[in-house]
């Protein structure tokens, strides 16, 4: 499996990966016509033909025949088209020495503090291609990118993690307050923000601040909480660095994890090595490591589980080489796991 740039002949794939989401990822609409201008904005960025605040990264997850079975992505810098709205989770207190009364109050204020940032999105696994590392080596992958192209992205990264909704699909938190504004079920504000309609609702919601004690019991429980099926991609998150700073999404809660891009673990961490071919293909297995080449238009990220590292140098398996197409024999190295970090800069002394 390798993570490259994504193809304008990946639409199909994208399409049916957009299908069996369902509701919850706006970022991904089974949207023929919209996903294909997705692609061509990507292809673009790809080739530096779009300013930075319109550059936008996609890549897919591919197989050995080719075959998209993923997708990630990455924005490079959010709210210069349109508002990036979210709400901030403050305090407001009350008090009244008079009568003995205090109150503090989670309050819900809408803010746009994420604009420029870069954002991490359009994270999706097609069933059939969950488990052997598949998914940490996906969503890992963009940092591996961000780390070769620094200058392309923001001080800041942020990801809107997908909020909670239940079997029906149905979003406590747009229930108890943005249905009180629209009359849509939440699938449908789902699907429109994901067009890109997101600053046009978003500018019909309340902009005055929404004490939590006016929604339900279980509106309040969906603040910063993620749907069950997201729940590793938040864990992965934060072990890369990520944090939740009381900022939610405004249609179903979700959490907004934030980080500054220098201090993520994979940017501080990763290395450089010249790489060569491993004598042996019968090395004992290590803890996976994933491996970039430094090209941005034919950019790919593997896995490999087998590897000797001594000095500057790293000998791979030959069809690990030949996956990541490096150039100048220059591969960017970092563990997979942080676990694994310490362990990986033992080996380099």
């Amino acid at each position: 499996m390798i993570v490259r740039p994504i193809q304008t002949s990946d639409l199909d794939a994208l399409y049916a990966l957009a299908q069996s989401v369902g509701v919850g990822m706006n970022s991904l609409p089974a949207d023929k016509a919209y996903l294909a201008k997705k692609i061509d904005r990507a292809v673009q960025s790809f080739n530096l033909s779009l300013p930075k605040e319109q550059a936008s990264y996609l890549f897919v997850l591919a197989d050995d025949q080719d075959r998209a079975l993923g997708v990630c992505g990455i924005e490079a810098s959010i709210g210069w088209d349109e508002p990036w709205y979210t709400y901030r989770i403050s305090q407001m207190v009350h008090a009244c020495q008079d009568i003995n009364i205090y109150s503090n109050t989670p309050t819900l204020f809408l803010t746009n503090d994420q604009i420029g940032y870069s954002e991490l999105c359009s994270l999706l696994l097609h069933p059939d291609a969950r488990g052997r590392k598949n998914g940490p080596l996906l969503s890992r992958a963009r940092f591996m990118f961000i780390r070769q192209f620094r200058e392309l992205f923001a001080r800041k990264i942020f990801a809107e993690m997908r909020g909670f909704n239940d079997e029906q699909g149905q979003s406590p938190f747009w229930d108890n307050l943005g249905r009180k504004f629209f009359n849509m079920e939440f699938d449908r504000i789902d699907f429109l923000t994901g067009r890109g309609q997101r600053s046009v609702i978003a500018e019909l919601m309340p902009k005055y601040p929404v004490y939590s004690h006016l929604l339900s019991e279980s509106a309040r429980a969906c603040f910063g909480k993620v749907h069950p099926n997201t729940q590793p991609a938040l864990e992965m998150l934060k072990q890369e660095g990520l944090r939740f700073e009381n900022y939610i999404a405004i249609f179903d809660g979700g959490p907004v994890m934030e980080a500054y891009i220098d201090d993520l673990r994979l940017i501080k961490d990763s290395i450089v090595f010249t790489a060569e071919a491993l004598i042996t293909d019968n090395a004992d297995e290590q803890p996976p490591i994933l491996l970039s080449n430094q090209s941005l238009e034919d950019f790919r990220t593997t896995l490999s589980f087998q590897y000797r590292i001594e000095g500057n140098s790293i000998q791979l398996p030959a069809q690990v080489l030949d996956a990541l197409n490096l150039q100048d024999n220059q591969v960017t190295v970092a563990s997979l796991y942080a676990r694994d970090q310490s362990q990986l800069f033992t080996m380099t002394g």
